[in-house]
């Protein structure tokens, strides 16, 4: 029997309280961050709707990658340093950073398993 949709927004909920920032990569970073583009992890949060779908509540800027840098990857984190890295996704769509070295990660859903 599968979960009900509670379930998953526990899950979701959870999920959510556990990530805090994320990070870009030029390249598939492995299960660490190898490839690192910027000056750093930026603060992002997400919302968990009713079957443990996460959203990202905001655009999430970054500076500092190099003008044209690729984007290839974002890793999701629970702390600015160090912390565990909670998952890592491949970005599609406009994947270059501005002139200024600037890119910006407008949405990202990460999807549960609805019952």
């Amino acid at each position: 029997m599968p979960l009900d949709d509670a379930a998953l927004q526990d899950a979701g909920n959870a999920i959510d309280a556990g990530i805090s920032h994320m990070r870009l990569h030029s390249a598939d970073p492995g299960s660490g961050e190898t490839s690192a583009l910027g000056s750093g992890r930026i603060a992002c949060a997400f919302t968990s709707d009713a079957d443990g779908d996460l959203t990202l509540d905001a655009t999430v800027n970054f500076t500092g990658l190099g003008a044209g840098a690729t984007v290839a990857y974002v890793t999701l984190w629970s702390a600015s340093t160090s912390g565990t890295r909670k998952g890592k996704f491949a970005v599609t769509g406009d994947s270059t950073a501005n002139a200024a070295g600037e890119y910006s990660i407008t949405g990202l859903t990460i999807t549960g398993t609805a019952s």
